[in-house]
């Protein structure tokens, strides 16, 4: 019995399915007047109502009529985005981070001389060089050594009034002493005014010492001589490396002779770009290179800092002090110098990651499977690290390199 039921309720069932389906294939298919029917695969197809295809079987759908209106998905939308608005690929991504950062800043510079170590040489008294015992520029001299020999009128008149003193009027301390002050302050030395006493003779030339130990270098030349061209090379190269002061020329009082410079005493001069130049404190250290021996190395500490302005930029210049007890470095040498500095807890990410347009700073910022470009401002480099000052959190995911995200900056149009 049971049996016979089930065959007599199957086809009842049967029935029932096809009517519900014909209907829903009703309303999904309700023609209207001048709609069209396409195949999805076979689009030459083509009726005024529902149906198959004839050639695969598929179901026939409405062809869309314009002016009919189309939901856009979110997977829709990013498929209709400009090629220049995103860039859809699976790269590796990187997060940046947050922590302290050793610095190095990199700098160019020359050795100098120091200014404080500079002395020098005037004619205290008038009169013609009887002797020049300096025979070329740079000439190394110590503290004490013989320059030059001056022959003075007004020295042999002064010496004549303090032997005719001595001689004449010995009880006379007063003038006496006002004559050897005389001689004191026309650049005799308590020595030379002893042995001239003591001879009671007069001397006709009196030598010029230098005060400090270094380099003898002329005094700059008024720039009426130095406007003047030599005719030739020859003479060219004579007053490049030899002496305008020459035996027999005159000199008058307070005239500078020749300036010494010291060479146990060095600066070390560097400037820096106005990127670099807020990161560098008095005291920093720094690593000193020599140019063309690069295993030559000199530590020291910054010891100077002071902004100025050169051809409409600023920079700042950064001194050290080296002491050069052996001569072993001269001035005018091309060094080169590493700054060491620690960041405070600011934001890395890696070189690579960092785009740059010139004008501006972008990194790939993923959001969705998708990596947009995005500018960032940044600071400075360390190492294969990038500061970055604004732009970015940590918790975004960025391209790790975005140099292959792009052929070239036209394709980048950043918000």
């Amino acid at each position: 019995m049971k049996r016979n039921w089930r065959n007599k309720a199957y086809p009842v069932f049967i029935v029932v399915m096809a009517l519900l389906l014909s209907c829903n294939r009703g309303d999904k298919y309700a023609a209207h007047d001048g709609d069209q029917y396409t195949c999805s695969m076979h689009p030459q197809i083509a009726q005024d109502k529902p149906g198959t295809c004839p050639i695969c079987g598929m179901d026939l759908v409405r062809k869309r009529q314009p002016g009919d209106e189309v939901k856009i998905t979110r997977g829709l939308s990013y498929l209709l985005k400009p090629t220049n608005s995103v860039v859809i690929a699976s790269i590796r991504t990187v997060f940046p981070i947050r922590k302290p950062m050793e610095i190095r800043i990199e700098a160019r510079g020359t050795i100098t001389h120091d200014t404080r170590k500079i002395a020098t040489i005037s004619a205290r008294f008038g009169g013609r060089i009887e002797k020049l015992y300096i025979k070329y520029k740079l000439q190394p001299i110590h503290k004490g050594q013989k320059i030059l020999e001056i022959y003075s009128p007004a020295l042999v008149t002064a010496q004549r009034e303090l032997l005719y003193l001595l001689e004449k009027d010995a009880g006379n301390n007063e003038l006496i002493r006002s004559s050897i002050e005389k001689l004191l302050l026309l650049g005799l030395t308590e020595n030379q005014v002893y042995q001239m006493v003591s001879s009671n003779k007069e001397s006709y030339s009196f030598a010029v010492y230098s005060p400090v130990d270094g380099y003898i270098m002329e005094h700059s030349e008024s720039e009426s001589d130095a406007s003047q061209m030599p005719p030739n090379q020859d003479q060219f190269m004579n007053e490049s490396f030899g002496l305008r002061i020459r035996e027999g020329m005159y000199v008058t009082t307070g005239e500078s002779i020749f300036t010494v410079v010291s060479h146990s005493d060095l600066w070390a001069e560097f400037d820096l770009y106005p990127k670099d130049a807020p990161h560098i404190r008095i005291n920093d250290p720094v690593t000193i290179t020599v140019d063309g021996s690069p295993k030559e190395r000199m530590e020291t500490k910054v010891n100077f800092i002071q902004p100025f302005i050169k051809n409409g930029g600023n920079l700042t210049k950064v001194r050290m002090y080296l002491s050069n007890p052996q001569h072993h470095y001269h001035a005018g040498q091309l060094v080169s110098a590493t700054f060491t500095t620690t960041s405070e807890n600011s934001m890395w990410i890696p070189a690579n990651a960092r785009l740059d347009l010139g004008a501006r700073d972008i990194a790939f910022i993923k959001r969705y499977a998708v990596f947009r470009p995005w500018a960032i401002s940044i600071g400075r480099q360390s190492g294969n690290w990038i500061e970055v000052l604004d732009g970015l959190e940590p918790r975004d995911s960025i391209a790790y390199n975005a140099q292959f995200m792009v052929d070239s900056e036209s394709f980048i149009k950043v918000n």
